[in-house]
């Protein structure tokens, strides 16, 4: 039943979604070749052409992202607390796989943006005179994220812990009978206010000093991941515990 649900996310995402990221993959290509016509001071017509195909870019990667988080709320707060949430939460599963095979959708779409912002970038490199650069580009990642695995659950953590926190907020906003979007924006400020006075409180965040760690700034990341991971749970607890005992449909 849990990747029925799971199924259930992906089906019902709008195509124009999927096709916005075909359109960034296409600008990519267009500001490539137009970047290395510009490098050969062909006329102005090149140059504002390029410039053009950059605002563009800009314009659809800023879209991505934000369709992307309006995705993830849309589909855990309409699904779960509005009026779809009377069918939703009278299916044969448990709390748990609710809350699960949204966090599971959030994160593929989440990792989809990552995916297709580093593949414009990459495509990017490749079509423009920066292609000759690339090597260096290349041991750069290669030394600082492909060879340190900490990154990889630095990553997936912070994002999951990222759409709990989201979660949260949502589920603390329901609990009132009014004014519920407004109230959740609230408790997600406030719950990162909190989190930056405790960062900034307990030094979690410049236990990287240089002189504490011989400039091993992985002792940074690990520190985050536990971090996230511990912030993951309690935002999962929380998040169920809401959906399990005081869940408020209107």
């Amino acid at each position: 039943m849990f990747w029925n649900l799971v199924r259930y996310e992906f089906k019902n995402v709008n195509k124009w979604y999927l096709s916005l990221y075909g359109v960034i993959l296409g600008i990519s290509v267009l500001i490539g070749y137009q970047s290395g016509a510009l490098a050969q001071l062909k006329n102005v017509d090149d140059t504002l052409i390029f410039f053009f195909l950059s605002l563009v870019f800009g314009g659809l990667m800023i879209t991505l992202f934000i369709s992307t988080l309006i995705l993830i709320i849309r589909r855990f707060k309409g699904s779960v607390y509005e009026r779809q949430g009377y069918l939703t939460l009278t299916l044969p599963v448990s709390e748990h796989h609710i809350i699960l095979s949204k966090l599971f959708g959030a994160f593929v779409w989440t990792l989809l943006s990552y995916i297709v912002f580093v593949a414009s970038i990459s495509i990017i490199i490749f079509l423009s005179p920066l292609e000759k650069d690339y090597i260096y580009i290349y041991r750069f990642f290669s030394i600082h994220l492909f060879e340190d695995w900490i990154y990889i659950p630095y990553l997936v953590f912070n994002s999951v812990f990222g759409i709990l926190l989201i979660y949260l907020s949502i589920s603390i906003g329901q609990l009132f009978n009014e004014y519920r979007t407004a109230l959740a924006v609230l408790a997600y400020i406030v719950i990162n206010i909190i989190l930056s006075f405790f960062g900034i409180f307990f030094r979690i965040d410049s236990l990287f000093d240089l002189n504490l760690y011989g400039n091993n700034f992985n002792w940074f990341l690990y520190l985050q991941t536990i971090k996230d991971l511990i912030l993951s749970i309690i935002a999962y607890v929380g998040t169920y515990y809401i959906l399990k005992n005081k869940v408020n449909l209107q």
